[in-house]
């Protein structure tokens, strides 16, 4: 059985996958280099070694015939097109849909065989073919060990040659002909390299044209020359001696102190072993552990406040010492579990410039994409998380955002729109923004379409401003497109964006200008595990609100407020916001108010604003978020609920849950 390594295939699978998507955007954009094309065909080698090995037959057909066409490229026979940029590119897709197979062990498996007969097609066809003259080949970079081999021979007296041997492409048995090749020169001297490498011949099923071989013996250059151009199959034949350059790279790694080059492995040795691949159960096992001593030493700290409220002697200086002690400790541990749980951005960015690609091909576009940011950290289940939105977003710009290139030609843009990716930290959160230089959002435009589609009235649509108007772009079904198109139209889905960034604690925002782009701005917190939470009291009882969801607090008298269609609300800032007293919404009495004044807590969310009334503000706290539970279930306005110093249960209000039941 296979399946305990299943796991690390998939892995190996994406990473390679992602590799490769990035090496063939590459190929097509920088054009052919030798470096890119062998890395391609490097992955697809490895993905179907691996494949094969877990039986997964389907992936190392597609891979093996990858494989064939890259070798070409590689072997220079066949040059780098547009032609085949597309096949590759569509047989990575089909890659990517056998990865989902797997990943749902589907046993229909999809089916690949046009994909296939495209490849084998492709592979037959010679309009692309050409042969390059022996004069193009340079000599590949040498080993430590090939090095000193080659030190060695000079120094008995051997003649070292690099020796370039070009196969007919009429030639069937091209590995036969190699090892022929290499049996001869190995008669009267030795073969200290070669590419391909005679050892894996058999394992090779495509041998190149070109041959390279280091040559260290007695025969002349010449001497060598004719007896190969004899063999059958040879079409030319160029030898040249190693050139001094080698000789003396070689001599300054010789006359090295034997410690440099000992440390310097160590050195490599010991960064490899600092690296391991650990499951996302374990760090999430051990993420929960630490949030448990957080509890704990939240409790000690209680405890120890509470007896200094008493009593006054040694032990409790002792334990009050301890305590800070434990809390150091114990913040040391957090940030290092915390830190092995982030994850650069780059992982998710660096699958952006394959998606912008295929859609400006299919939109007749021409959009520049700029990604600054990538090394910005989050933790990894955030960014799975963010993943489907931001691409949402993204697609949304490139479809509905940026305009053709003959539209901007016309109002004095460049044909080339612009769509800028960026990430950074800003007060211990995670900001990305996703910009475009389109002609942004028409807010007249936004108020019409919401009209006839019933969102607002007409009473509505006169009284919002336009800034009001342009985020009714996050209401349900809104949507300005004439017509839904294959990628989006400007609104679709916005709404399921805004409460999928919500429930992950985030802020999602918009500005435009119209003529210029638009600029959304998402908010995350770096992780979902343990947040910064404002402790409130609602008729003794106590609850937490995320501060990232916290806009301002500020305090009322009761002439503050006013009532509008039944709905006290308060003006602040010549902005309407309504009250919402959570004693109501969890059916809590409300407590005697004694005091002339009322603590609002002013909460946002996009465009929208509510300010929730509470009986008294606690403060802020490290919480570690635990779930209610299978049993308990999901509680509308209730994100989950954490341990208190006390050791009472305090609930995690769901702000956007609030806001959309308000």
């Amino acid at each position: 059985m296979l399946s305990e390594y299943k796991e690390v295939f998939l892995e190996e699978l994406e990473e390679q996958l992602q590799l490769m998507d990035e090496v063939i955007l590459q190929l097509e954009q920088d054009g052919e280099s030798e470096q890119v094309v062998q890395s391609l065909f490097r992955a697809a080698h490895t993905l179907k070694g691996s494949s094969a090995a877990m039986g997964y037959e389907e992936m190392k057909q597609l891979t093996h015939e990858m494989e064939h066409l890259l070798d070409q490229v590689r072997s220079k026979v066949r040059r780098v097109t547009g032609s085949l940029i597309d096949l590759l590119f569509q047989s990575i897709d089909c890659l990517k849909e056998l990865q989902k197979d797997i990943m749902r062990d589907d046993k229909s498996v999809t089916d690949i065989s046009r994909c296939v007969l495209d490849l084998q097609a492709f592979a037959k066809s010679t309009k692309e073919e050409i042969h390059l003259p022996l004069d193009g080949l340079s000599n590949p970079a040498l080993s430590l060990d090939t090095m000193l081999k080659i030190k060695e021979a000079e120094d008995d007296g051997l003649k070292v040659y690099w020796v370039h041997v070009q196969i007919s492409p009429e030639c069937d048995i091209r590995g036969a002909r190699f090892y022929v090749i290499h049996s001869n020169l190995c008669k009267s001297g030795d073969v200290l390299y070669s590419t391909p490498d005679i050892h894996g011949i058999e394992e090779q099923e495509h041998i190149p044209l070109e041959i390279q071989l280091l040559y260290a013996g007695s025969y002349s250059s010449l001497e060598i020359q004719h007896f190969v151009a004899e063999l059958t199959d040879v079409t030319s034949v160029r030898v040249e001696p190693v050139t001094n350059e080698t000789s003396v790279s070689v001599d300054q790694v010789i006359e090295m102190p034997a410690t440099s080059v000992n440390d310097d492995q160590a050195h490599k040795d010991k960064s490899k072993a600092q690296t391991i691949r650990v499951s996302v159960e374990r760090l999430d096992h051990l993420m929960n552990l630490v949030g448990e001593l957080v509890i704990d030493h939240t409790r000690i700290d209680q405890v120890e406040r509470t007896q200094r409220n008493q009593f006054t002697n040694d032990s409790l200086e002792e334990l009050s010492q301890i305590s800070d002690h434990l809390s150091r400790i114990i913040g040391d541990l957090q940030e290092s579990v915390m830190q092995a749980r982030m994850l650069p951005i780059e992982q998710l960015f660096n699958r952006f410039p394959r998606m912008i690609r295929d859609l400006t091909r299919d939109l007749g576009k021409d959009i520049e994409l700029v990604i600054e940011g990538k090394d910005t950290e989050l933790d990894r289940t955030l960014i799975e998380e963010i993943a489907d939105p931001l691409i949402h977003l993204i697609r949304n710009a490139v479809d509905h955002g940026i305009e053709l290139p003959e539209q901007r030609e016309r109002t004095g843009k460049d044909r080339k729109g612009t769509l800028h990716i960026r990430a950074a930290h800003e007060d211990n959160q995670v900001v990305i923004y996703v910009e475009d230089d389109g002609a942004g959002i028409d807010p007249e435009k936004m108020r019409n379409s919401a009209l006839s589609k019933g969102i607002i009235t007409s009473e509505e649509a006169e009284l919002l401003s336009d800034r009001e108007a342009i985020h009714l772009i996050f209401r349900p079904g809104f949507s300005t497109a004439s017509k839904v198109s294959d990628v989006s139209g400007r609104g679709v889905g916005m709404d399921i964006v805004r409460s999928h960034i919500e429930k992950l604690n985030g802020l999602i925002d918009i500005e435009t200008e119209l003529g210029q782009g638009t600029r959304f701005k998402i908010k995350l917190p770096l992780t979902l595990a343990i947040i910064i939470g404002l402790l409130v009291k609602l008729n003794e009882q106590t609850f937490i609100i995320p501060m990232s969801n916290i806009s301002e607090i500020v305090r009322i008298s009761h002439n503050d407020m006013q009532t509008v269609r039944g709905q006290q609300v308060i003006l602040l800032r010549n902005q309407i916001i309504p009250i919402v007293w959570l004693h109501d919404h969890f059916n809590l009495p409300r407590k005697e108010q004694k005091k002339d004044h009322i603590q609002l807590v002013i909460v946002g969310s996009a465009e929208k604003r509510l300010a929730l009334a509470v009986d008294e503000l606690i403060g802020n706290q490290e919480i570690v978020i635990k779930s209610l539970g299978a049993y308990v279930g999901k509680v509308n306005g209730i994100a989950g609920s954490t341990i208190l110093g006390n050791g009472k249960v305090a609930l995690i209000l769901d702000v956007s849950g609030i806001m959309n039941q308000g």
